[in-house]
This record gives structure tokens, sequence and C-alpha cells, in this order.
């Protein structure tokens, strides 16, 4: 039987150059952490190995001490560790990461960069890496064309076959590689399973074949991301058992709030002060709406609140604005077809048509424009 993490995408070194202060540390620190994390979840399952399906460096021009570090936490993995140059930390000669002197003098023994397409007898002669490694950052073509049902048979004949590519896959627009790979490979290479990295979320292509997704989220898309994949094969031939294994430290929100009335308001701050974790919570938050001057004012100090507990808030879509009193909606009836027009609208507003009080706030708004 053959056990193994499958991960991909840890990007070591993402910059996030859009976040401030202790947002930007913190995502940077969570990536590398993830290192150790995966390296627990392949003792705790007593894998054989881990499998890292590309990017495990978010790119070849990375400081020298962010590759130490990495090494450095790398040194702690109880398992051997099997790297896939991918799109972001491609294999392209002497300006390939993996080719600096810092990770050559770092590299523990027990990591492999998998950067060439020669099969890889791993587990004992259990198992068998059939590597694609990716040589530039826009590689062309389906890196995983030189597989097939004899690649390595001479050299583990009787050993599980395992696919490790990065790339999207035919007819699926995901990631960023511009490669694509025919998920038929599995079938013409006579695969036991295909791992594949370049989707950040976790994703089943096809029997036997799998985006295993970031172990850390890095973006607010909904797709599963924060995961590895514990993977069991019992023999040649035989069906892969895949258990997602949650991973994340970081949860990246996506919340929308409609506001225009007081009860909105309090639903609201009910929710942030119901937030999980929030000091490792990132939030995009989408206002709308509108609200009197003071419900206002109090939403916006709950704003602050909200700014300064979560890692970081970021507002997306038009706001609440403020809301025009009924003097000052009166205000503007002031000639025949306008005052038609408002008192028309206070009526229906009256009798509970909220559409007609967004109507009139409209109304105002134009007016004093």
């Amino acid at each position: 039987m053959t056990r193994f993490i499958h991960a991909a995408d840890f990007q070591i070194g993402k910059p996030y150059n859009w976040a401030n202060g202790r947002a930007q540390k913190t995502l940077q620190e969570r990536r590398e952490q993830a290192i150790e994390r995966v390296g627990e979840v392949a003792e705790e399952n007593d894998a054989d190995f881990i499998v890292v399906a590309g990017d495990f460096f978010d790119a070849n021009t990375i400081e020298d001490d962010v590759i130490t570090r990495a090494c450095g936490r790398l040194s702690s993995v109880g398992v051997p560790v099997y790297l896939l140059p991918g799109n972001h930390d491609f294999a392209a000669g002497p300006a390939c990461v993996y080719e600096r002197s810092a990770f050559e003098r770092h590299q523990p023994d027990h990591v492999t960069v998998l950067d060439n397409e020669t099969p890889q007898v791993v587990a004992g002669g259990e198992a068998l890496l059939l590597p694609a490694p990716i040589r530039r950052r826009n590689e062309l073509g389906d890196p995983t064309s030189h597989f097939d049902s004899g690649l390595g048979k001479e050299e583990a004949p009787d050993a599980v076959r395992i696919g490790v590519a990065h790339g999207g896959v035919v007819d699926f627009e995901g990631g960023e590689a511009s490669s694509r790979i025919d998920p038929e490979r599995v079938e013409a290479a006579e695969l036991d399973y295909l791992a594949l990295g370049d989707w950040h979320g976790k994703k089943q292509v096809r029997d036997r074949a799998w985006y295993s997704g970031t172990p850390e989220p890095d973006s607010f898309k909904q797709n599963d991301p924060g995961y590895v994949l514990d993977v069991e094969i019992e023999e040649p031939g035989a069906d892969s058992i895949v258990e997602p294994v949650e991973t994340a430290q970081t949860r990246w929100i996506r919340k929308e709030v409609d506001i225009r009335h007081e009860e909105d308001l309090a639903a609201f701050q009910d929710w942030f002060e119901g937030l999980d974790d929030p000091l490792n919570a990132l939030v995009r938050l989408e206002l709308r709406g509108r609200l009197g001057l003071e419900a206002m004012s109090s939403l916006e100090d709950l704003l602050d609140d909200l700014e300064n507990t979560v890692l970081h808030l970021r507002r997306r879509g038009d706001g609440v604005r403020p809301k025009a009193s009924p003097d000052e909606i009166d205000a503007i009836a002031t000639d025949g077809y306008v005052r038609t027009a408002v008192e028309r609208l206070k009526a229906e507003a009256e009798d509970g048509e909220e559409s007609a009080e967004e109507a009139l706030q409209l109304l105002y708004q134009l007016k004093r424009e």
C-alpha cells in the first residue's frame, strides 16, 4: 500500500503588496508555517512521502532569507518531500530558485526537486513518480505529453504510478499557467493517480485526478482552498482513496450587507461580534443601502472597530449613503412635476413599498446635484 500527501501552490515568499503592516507580515508567515503544518499532517496520517505539484516558491527571484527559512522548515518534516517546479518557480537553468546557492546550501537531504522528466522510484519501490516540470513562466502545450503507459515500467514494473503536473486541464479555466493538461492522460499513461497543481482550490477533475489547492488561502475566491489531500492506494490498478485535510490558518470571508433600517445595522453588528477568530480573518465587505445621520455615525464606528479587529478589511461597492429626512424630502417638492412625484412616492412608501422609499432618496439626490 502507498500513502502520501498531495499538496501544491505554497507560493512561499508571496509579497501581498496590497496588504499593509500586520496583515502583510502575518500572511507571509502563514504561508511559511504551512510547510510544518503539512509535515504534521503527513506524520499524523503515516504518509510515506509528500509530493508538491508545483509553485512551492512564489518566484525564482525571492530573497535568500525566504529560501533559507523555507529550507529550515522543510528540515523539520519527517518524511521525504518531492518538489515539482511550477510556473512561478519554473526550472529555467541557473535562474531557477532551486539552482541558487541559498537553496543548494540549505536543501535538506530528504527533499528532492523533480526538475526533469526522469521517473522517480519512491517509498522503497512501492511507488513511481512521473514528473512534468514546468521549464518557463508561460509554458505552452501539455507538460504531461511525455507520459505513456511504458514510462518507468522498466525501473519499477509493479509500482503505483503517480503523475505530478502543474497547469490547467483541457476545458477547465482555472489557475495561472498557460499550459493545459489532457485529463485523459490518466488512462493513456496507466496512472493510478494524477497530482495536479496551479488551481488554488481543492477540486476533483475526474477519477484518479485531483487538484489539492493551496494549503493556505490567498484570495477571496470561493473555490475551497486551504487543504492538502491524504491519498491512499492499495496496489497498482486499485482506486485511490482521497481524504481532504484542512490546513488553513487564515479565513477569507466575503460579506454582502444591505442596510436600510436600524435593525439591519443591529444584525450587522451581531454578525461582527459573533465572528470566529477575527484576528485571523480577512473580510471583503460589500455594503449598500441608506441610513439616517445618527445611524450612519454608528455604522462608521462599527466599521472602524471591524477594521481594527480583523486581520484585513477590504471595502467594495457604493457603500451606505445618508438618508434624507422627511423635511429634506419636502424641501425639494417646490414645483409641479416634482411635487406630484414626491407626493405619489411618499404615499407608496407609507404603504410599505421599499422601492418607493429608494426612489424618493434618488430623487432627492438628483435634485440636490
